[in-house]
């Protein structure tokens, strides 16, 4: 089911000020384009909150995507996130500068009563989530530089609950309702939970090994952002002017958070076939039992990802280029042939994920190789050749040296 355009994620299909935004930053980042492009969709999604809707009347979708950033740490994660996060971040310190006037004269216990609104958490607890996503209907994301911190935390002080939130809260908008000692029920009106940060290759195996986040559906909810093997650090190292570029990445995500009113989402009949073709594809491959286990659990999240990231991408477009619109958005066929094609890019690293978690093979260094294979080794330079190493080298290690 995947094809070899997948080893990349394409960006022609989001509109071209945003393709510029995503190409120069990654230039100046020396990072891979897909990193700021991840970045670049979790700020849209956040942005757009809860003012952007598709619905059909049997399922509902908001922007909202778990993200995860796989590279090591010299890919630059961590810098793509926060320039593409900088606006809300900006936006989040407004709203606590007006908490801090409204409540200026008021008391400690009364401040700590009075919420303020706040989109991006970095340091936080489940109850701390939970009580930011009660004050913003907009939702909230979950952003930590290092994402395994997230993992390590999940259940740490109450088996399961924690893991099962994140579990419950995908693309599931009906009204969370919890229990806390001393304030009884406390309800969350339809919460719109986001998740975006980084993790390297090497530690994914020694982390998720045997784990049930594999199978209980947990991974299968990221996507997952890698470094193409064909990626090469820029070598000349220059510095580029991206001030442009953050005015107007700064200008379409304000645009987005101050959109007032709410825009519902519908499908032209073009996308709607387009879309349900992906669909009977996954169905089929499912009956000829080709499609199971891990990967029919990504394609089942990626069916639901289709819509999400054509919304976004076609809210994007609507926002950078100054469009009007009334009540409603179309997503047209272009923009859902596009969303497919990075859904397979999708489906491509999650399946690459999932074999380096589940790779038992040792990791043997060459000269391991090499001298395991010493007794039958007859042509060393052609051997040599066949594992990319020089004859002299072969010869070194066989040598005892």
């Amino acid at each position: 089911m995947l094809s070899t355009a997948t080893t990349r994620l394409p960006i022609d299909g989001l509109p071209y000020k945003v393709q510029n935004i995503i190409t120069t930053y990654a230039k100046a980042l020396n990072c891979p384009t897909e990193f700021v492009t991840g970045a670049a969709m979790a700020a849209a999604a956040q942005a757009a909150g809860n003012r952007f809707v598709w619905s059909n009347g049997q399922y509902t979708c908001y922007p909202q995507f778990y993200t995860a950033l796989l590279g090591d740490s010299t890919a630059n994660k961590t810098t793509s996130i926060k320039k593409m996060m900088r606006p809300l971040e900006d936006g989040d310190r407004e709203s606590f500068d007006q908490w801090i006037q409204a409540t200026k004269d008021k008391k400690s216990d009364e401040k700590a009563r009075t919420p303020y609104r706040i989109g991006i958490l970095q340091d936080y607890t489940l109850e701390s989530y939970q009580d930011a996503l009660k004050y913003n209907p907009n939702g909230v994301t979950a952003y930590a530089d290092e994402i395994l911190s997230f993992f390590g935390n999940l259940n740490k002080y109450r088996a399961g609950a924690d893991e099962k939130f994140y579990l419950s809260a995908f693309a599931n908008y009906s009204d969370y309702k919890k229990t806390r000692r001393g304030r009884g029920i406390e309800l969350i009106p339809s919460p719109i939970v986001r998740i975006i940060g980084g993790i390297q290759p090497d530690v994914l195996s020694v982390t998720f090994a045997g784990s049930p986040m594999l199978s209980d559906g947990m991974l299968p909810r990221f996507l997952w952002y890698a470094v193409p093997e064909d990626f090469h650090f820029d070598e000349t190292a220059t510095l580029i002017d991206t001030k442009q570029e953050e005015t107007d990445w700064s200008n379409i995500i304000n645009n987005l958070f101050r959109h007032q009113g709410i825009v519902r989402l519908i499908f032209d009949q073009g996308a709607l076939n387009v879309y349900n073709e992906y669909k009977i594809e996954h169905a089929k491959a499912k009956n000829r039992k080709t499609l199971y286990g891990y990967e029919a659990s990504v394609c089942g999240k990626l069916e639901i990802y289709a819509i999400m990231w054509a919304m976004t991408s076609r809210i994007l477009r609507y926002t950078s280029e100054d469009s009007e619109t009334g009540d409603t958005l179309t997503i047209l066929e272009y923009d859902m042939q596009y969303s497919l094609r990075c859904m397979e890019y999708f489906q491509h690293t999650a399946m690459m994920v999932y074999d380096t978690i589940t790779d038992t093979s040792p990791n043997l260094r060459p000269r391991d190789c090499i001298l395991g294979l010493k007794d039958i080794i007859r042509n060393q330079s052609q051997f040599a050749e066949s594992i990319g190493y020089s004859q002299q080298y072969v010869s070194k290690v066989l040598k005892g040296k």
